[in-house]
């Protein structure tokens, strides 16, 4: 069984400067996203769209507010895979 590849750092900032709607070019893996980038609520959604969209992993809503770097996403999504989660579009097909 193939194990996908961890998350690039470049994948990370393109999904956080979407979710922030600009560019970062002092982008960091252990910037935090709220302080150092402006994110706002809006942006947390945006971020998890897209992290579900790239990855296909489901994040819980309950482990968003934890979620505030970009080595922290990683972590989490490779945690996801390994569990298997999936998106809930993607879950609900399969039911």
């Amino acid at each position: 069984m193939n194990t996908p590849a961890r998350p690039t750092e470049d994948e990370i900032r393109a999904i956080v400067e979407i979710a922030v709607d600009n560019d970062i070019p002092n982008f960091t893996m252990d910037g935090n996203w709220y302080e150092d980038y402006e994110m706002d609520s809006l942006g947390s959604i945006a971020l998890v769209v897209e992290v579900q969209k790239r990855f296909k992993v489901r994040v819980p809503d309950e482990r968003m507010p934890d979620i505030r770097t970009g080595n922290q996403l990683v972590d989490v999504i490779v945690e996801l895979r390994a569990l298997g989660s999936v998106p809930a579009e993607a879950d609900a097909v399969a039911h």
